[in-house]
């Protein structure tokens, strides 16, 4: 038996940075972006033998243990282990074996929000093998809590939410994870000529976007003014 699952990567469209804490808990933020016709996906292939699998089938790297119902953080495919991990504390121990094999359409560093959106998607595989009663939001706070709380992987709260709910989106960031993402319904011909107006290029460069939200963040804490007040011009462009 074979489950799947996918998400969709996102380009941000207006007011990126402003869902970090600490800006987002202390002046609000909001950001406009919208999912594209590239993926992350998710599949979850029971096995007969109480083996664990992970494949990371783009970047051609497999981790193989135990079955057990703690797998070590140890740099190899954690995506996938801290979000085993914490289903496993949530909902207790999985049924079998089993192999789980992602792919995702964009490198690692591209813009694209591909590891939110590549936990988003294994979540989805877990909750469609073990009927989970997650909804939308459950997902994307789920996704959020595994990779910024367990996993410490510096970042915001968009890309877990643009992959879950898809779309075009207005998303509002507020203290205490509080997040109220609002579905744009825009007509199809303006979705179409804004979509023969974008060209989207891959350098072949990526960045290391934790050192950047890090920097972000630095700024909000020491109150430097002139970062903070450029981050109320990116949530102003947004609205």
């Amino acid at each position: 038996m074979i489950y799947r699952s996918k998400a969709p990567l996102r380009i941000g469209l207006a007011g990126g940075g402003t869902d970090v804490s600490p800006y987002c808990d202390l002046y609000g933020g909001a950001i406009l972006n919208a999912t594209i016709s590239l993926y992350a996906y998710a599949s979850i292939e029971i096995l007969h033998t109480p083996q664990i699998v992970f494949e990371a089938a783009d970047r051609r790297e497999i981790a193989t243990y135990d079955k057990s119902d703690v797998l070590p953080i140890d740099g190899q495919l954690d995506l996938a282990t801290g979000a085993y991990n914490h289903i496993v504390k949530k909902y207790g121990s999985v049924p079998s074996g089993f192999k789980l094999t992602t792919f995702v359409d964009a490198p690692a560093g591209s813009g694209l929000g591909s590891s939110s959106t590549l936990m988003v998607a294994i979540i989805g595989a877990f909750a469609e093998w073990l009927h989970l009663p997650l909804g939308e939001y459950d997902i994307a706070h789920m996704a959020y809590e595994i990779e910024r709380e367990e996993l410490s992987m510096a970042g915001g709260k968009q890309d877990q939410y643009a992959a879950t709910f898809g779309g075009v989106n207005f998303m509002e960031f507020y203290e205490g994870n509080r997040v109220i993402v609002n579905p744009l319904r825009i007509k199809q011909k303006f979705l179409f000529e804004l979509e023969n107006n974008l060209l989207l290029y891959f350098t072949s460069t990526s960045r290391l976007s934790s050192t950047i939200i890090e920097a972000q963040s630095e700024n909000v804490k020491q109150k430097n003014e002139k970062s903070i007040e450029a981050m109320h011009q990116l949530k102003e462009q947004a609205n």
